[in-house]
């Protein structure tokens, strides 16, 4: 379990809305994998909820343009 903020639930709840809605539980999925075991300040949560929303978003327009 990680213990979170309520700013930085904030954070993930702003980068969540760049992700597609049915991509959004891996998204959080994701962003939980990349905070365990790190040392979690705002900054942190910010960066990891903004690279994965980024990574996600990338994937699925790339998928939507070959497909």
């Amino acid at each position: 379990m990680i213990a979170l903020t309520d700013n930085q639930l904030r954070e993930i709840q702003l980068a969540a809305a760049m992700v597609p809605y049915d991509l959004r539980s891996v998204f959080l999925e994701r962003v939980m994998t990349e905070l365990r075991g790190k040392i979690i300040g705002d900054g942190t949560v910010h960066r990891v909820a903004y690279e994965v929303a980024r990574s996600i978003t990338w994937d699925a327009d790339r998928r939507a343009a070959v497909g």
